[in-house]
């Protein structure tokens, strides 16, 4: 199973002045295409910051996902960052030039001219369903921090990732945590290959406890959750789904 990183981008997510959503949006997607998600970071808008987690986070997953700082202001820093983990310059493209030139002809300012520089070697993804290309650089995605922007680039290139995908189960038990860990936990011990989760509900009368099952195994999935139906709680389970 490939594996990814993400890191969020943005004094605004680290003071709260801004809601962070892009993280479990990116998320969700590479799941649904089998990439597990194994680290989320939020950084500041610091070029060294930037550069040592882009290095790391290349270094150790397949994929890496970065989301804001970019942008034409003194706080968008990530290209700079990405280009001073790796050793390389930053340089202007110039696909993403001569957009600019079209969309504002000889009013391409020092600071709209900053919105087509990328680190020396990075790849351009032109995509007709995105109104500005997406920046790729090694095994780096280079996405901005406006949610809007990053889903639908996001969304523009998820045929790039094709490996089988995570199935999924839920199973709703009207049980307290404490007296389903001793069996679940012998559960997770004879199926080593499926990912197993337990997540207590609060103010809810019909079941206490959501139990997650995912694989990428069908066979193994099913037989972990047949395990759990049919154990000395299966009265207690309301519903499975999925």
């Amino acid at each position: 199973m490939s594996t990814a990183g993400i890191i969020i981008i943005g004094e605004e997510i680290l003071s709260g002045k801004v809601d962070e959503c892009n993280s479990g949006f990116i998320a969700k997607r590479l799941r649904a295409k089998g990439v597990k998600v194994k680290r989320i970071s939020v950084i500041p808008d610091d070029i060294d910051d930037i550069a040592y987690e882009t290095k790391l986070f290349s270094d150790k997953f397949d994929f890496v996902f970065t989301s804001g700082g970019l942008g034409p202001t003194h706080d968008d820093v990530t290209i700079d960052g990405i280009a001073r983990g790796f050793g390389v310059r930053v340089v202007v493209d110039d696909y993403l030039r001569e957009i600019l030139d079209r969309r504002y002809g000889d009013r391409v300012t020092p600071e709209r001219l900053k919105m087509a520089q990328v680190p020396e070697g990075a790849n351009i993804i032109v995509n007709k369903e995105i109104e500005f290309p997406l920046i790729q650089f090694k095994n780096l995605f280079i996405f901005p921090g406006i949610p809007k922007y990053l889903k639908d680039k996001l969304l523009s290139i998820e045929e790039l990732f094709n490996e089988p995908p995570i199935l999924l189960k839920r199973v709703y038990v009207n049980e307290i945590e404490s007296e389903i860990a001793p069996f679940l936990n012998e559960v997770v011990r004879n199926h080593g290959n499926v990912e197993i989760g337990s997540y207590p509900i609060m103010d809810n009368s019909d079941y206490r406890v959501i139990l997650t099952f995912e694989s990428i195994s069908k066979d193994s999935l099913d037989s972990a959750v047949r395990e759990m139906t049919e154990s000395a709680f299966k009265n207690r389970i309301i519903r499975v789904d999925g």
